[in-house]
């Protein structure tokens, strides 16, 4: 349990842990509660990325991202306190109705462009951008959920190696953002590390 809340109830399960619906014990603001499941906060290396990552995306405020108030660690758990969303999964709506119309296709995709560029801007690449993670709201805007929560088995990197003179670039980067002098500030960060 995080310090300052109380939980509620679950709101659901995944791949990278549980999430609850919490009150801030202070205000009584409703928030959602994303506790990593034990294998990745038992990594050390999933850990450190995740804690440098969580300092970035809590300065982060863009209306197509969903806000991060703080990260907690405890000797035996790690939580993100979230934004709650009033929304559902672009996942929920395409099993409940199949393919969308390309206006309303164009309209979501331009919310998760935007929340995305605001997100590379500062650095943080999304690594599990799926429908599963874009919220949608009743009004047809969108939200990006779970940064920073790609899982380690697959070992994708957050940010670009230096790929330049590599015949492949690695498969989460593009060569352009590796090489070209013209990329993005956060690919220039990334060239810098």
């Amino acid at each position: 349990m995080v310090p300052g809340y109380h939980e509620v109830r679950q709101l659901g399960t995944g791949s990278a842990g549980r999430v609850v619906l919490a009150t801030y014990a202070a205000t009584g603001a409703y928030v959602a509660i994303r506790y990593l499941r034990p294998l990745l906060w038992a990594d050390p290396e999933f850990l450190a990325r995740f804690r440098d990552e969580a300092r970035h995306l809590v300065e982060l405020e863009n209306p197509h991202v969903v806000r991060l108030h703080e990260y907690v660690e405890t000797p035996t758990s790690a939580a993100l306190v979230v934004e709650l969303v009033d929304g559902v999964s672009l996942r929920a709506i395409l099993d409940e109705r199949g393919k969308t119309s390309v206006e309303a296709a164009l309209a979501l995709l331009k919310g998760s462009l935007l929340g995305l560029a605001a997100a590379h801007d500062v650095g943080i690449a999304h690594r599990a951008y799926k429908p599963e993670n874009v919220l949608v709201q009743a009004d047809g805007g969108t939200k990006i959920a779970d940064f920073g929560l790609a899982l380690p088995g697959g070992r994708r990197r957050t940010r670009c190696p230096r790929a330049c003179g590599s015949a492949t670039p690695p498969p989460t980067c593009t060569p352009r953002p590796a090489c070209s002098s013209s990329a993005s500030p956060a690919a220039r960060r990334a060239r810098a590390m």
